[in-house]
């Protein structure tokens, strides 16, 4: 197993000078995340960061004043702690852009996020840089400029025309050209748009961070068990409200739904790789009426568990 790096500086663990496309795959003991890299200009690159996990420990960096990174989230929920020591989230179709790297950890609720991230480091523009931004009419200053207000980090719904171009990218990962046209019409479109963060986003604290990932731990000790949300408010001592509030900041949807969810992708897992009767995983599920369990993960799947074990085993052979 292949340990990531802990560097000192954004521009150590970057390949800025890629020319071609480059996937990296690191693998963790609960899962794995793919960094690909994409070529396109000195001093400016382009990856899609595709994860598998629940957390990747990123390091320590060291401050990089002129560092600017867009981050374009297509689907799944990242948690980053702020610099005001606040517990922000990226979900779908939302765009960051930042002056700073984060630091300690990013968090993934859900253990799956896609998104494009881009790194602008100017200390490492050549001329053909400048001369093609230029071209383009981007205004890197004025990028610089949203990247330091707002504390350093401005979150917003990606408009329309941006959300199509990122979609194109990913939709044509071997067109080099296209890819490399797409960006630089994101870049012009943001550097001559008046962005503003978005009113709605939220954010937790610390405190109420370690609250919601307390409820998850509790909740997911055993799901052959059913915890209720009163029972681990008087276990944490809080309002369960509050409780069902914070979990649903973090996970993006509710407790009931965050079970259920977990509750199927358990059971579609046992029916494919152990032998145990539809009687057995649902009961390990935490459904005592069979009928009921079928029901649900028709209602999820299309299919019943056995047609779905057949289906599973026979892709396998």
């Amino acid at each position: 197993m292949r340990k990531a790096p802990a560097p000192d500086t954004a521009s150590q663990i970057i390949p800025w000078d890629t020319d071609k496309t480059l996937p990296i795959r690191t693998d963790l003991e609960n899962g794995y995340y793919i960094n690909t890299y994409y070529p396109f200009l000195p001093g400016i690159i382009l990856f899609l960061n595709e994860v598998h996990t629940t957390g990747i420990n990123v390091g320590t960096f060291a401050k990089e004043s002129e560092l600017i990174l867009l981050n374009y989230c297509i689907s799944g929920r990242c948690e980053f702690k702020t610099g005001s020591d606040k517990y922000r989230y990226l979900t779908d179709n939302n765009l960051s852009i930042s002056g700073y790297v984060v630091r300690e950890s990013f968090f993934y609720p859900t253990d799956f996020y896609i998104g494009f991230e881009v790194g602008i480091l100017e200390e490492m523009f050549t001329d053909r840089t400048y001369s093609i931004l230029k071209e383009f009419n981007i205004d890197i200053d004025k990028l610089k400029r949203i990247s330091q207000k707002d504390s350093g980090l401005l979150i917003t719904e990606a408009a329309g025309d941006i959300q199509k171009l990122w979609l194109d990218m990913y939709g044509s990962p071997d067109d080099q050209a296209l890819i490399k046209l797409d960006l630089l019409k994101i870049l012009r479109i943001l550097s001559i748009s008046e962005l503003g963060n978005n009113k709605d986003a939220v954010y937790l604290t610390k405190a109420q961070m370690s609250l919601a990932r307390a409820v998850q731990a509790r909740l997911t000790e055993d799901i052959s068990v059913h915890v209720s949300m009163r029972e681990i408010s008087q276990e944490l001592k809080v309002s369960e409200s509050s409780l069902k509030n914070y979990f649903k900041i973090m996970f993006d949807m509710n407790v009931s739904e965050y079970m259920r969810i977990l509750r199927m992708k358990k059971a579609a897992k046992m029916l494919t790789e152990t032998e145990l009767s539809v009687f057995d995983i649902a009961d390990r599920c935490g459904y005592t009426n069979q009928g009921r369990f079928a029901r649900i993960f028709k209602e999820y799947y299309g299919m019943r568990p056995l047609e779905y074990r057949h289906v599973g085993l026979k892709y396998k052979k």
